[in-house]
């Protein structure tokens, strides 16, 4: 919990500071690349990772790997190394998409049902989250024969479980209460 409150501290900041520059989508898409190429970059990830070399000997390599970014991304980048949280960067890409698709008016789902949707289907089920947001809905979609019948939906924290699998665990779990509620009296 403690790594996701500092991920939004950090995330905040630098929404804040991107927007202010009209540069939220850039510097969004700036930390992408960023993450992508330290994921990449195993002697990277190593030198970043070595507490024997010094922060600023590190906040010269960011400068020099990402000189391509926009200037307020590097300097982030740099900030993280410099206080030691550029293992959070995965973190704070997540609070800053959220914080920015929020500014979009967007809210991202998954939707995981038990067998293919249709289209059509897609497009009520979309519509349905919209009314119920009031954010335009991007939705990606999985199938899992488990759910047995119906469907889940992950919009941020929220889930919305309406499975076979997930009513049938809700029948479980009430008639278990009752079962030791009963044994009591």
């Amino acid at each position: 919990m403690i790594y996701r409150r500092i991920a939004r501290r950090y995330a905040a900041a630098l929404f804040s500071a991107a927007s202010a520059q009209g540069l939220a989508d850039r510097v969004e898409e700036d930390l992408q690349s960023a993450s992508a190429a330290i994921a990449a970059d195993a002697d990277l990830r190593s030198l970043l990772a070595h507490p024997k070399i010094p922060s600023p000997r590190k906040q010269e390599m960011i400068h020099r790997a990402f000189a391509g970014l926009e200037p307020v991304s590097r300097s982030f980048l740099a900030l993280l190394v410099r206080r030691g949280r550029h293992a959070y960067l995965g973190e704070i890409i997540e609070e800053y998409r959220r914080m920015a698709d929020d500014a979009r008016g967007l809210v991202r789902a998954q939707v995981v049902s038990a067998v293919g949707l249709t289209e059509e289907q897609r497009q009520r089920l979309r519509r349905a989250l919209e009314g119920r947001t009031g954010k335009t809905v991007e939705a990606r979609y999985e199938v899992d024969p488990s759910l047995l019948a119906g469907l889940t939906v992950t919009m941020d924290d929220v889930v919305i479980d309406a499975s076979a699998r997930g009513r049938l665990a809700k029948m479980r779990e009430l008639l278990t209460g009752a079962r030791f509620r009963g044994l009591g009296q």
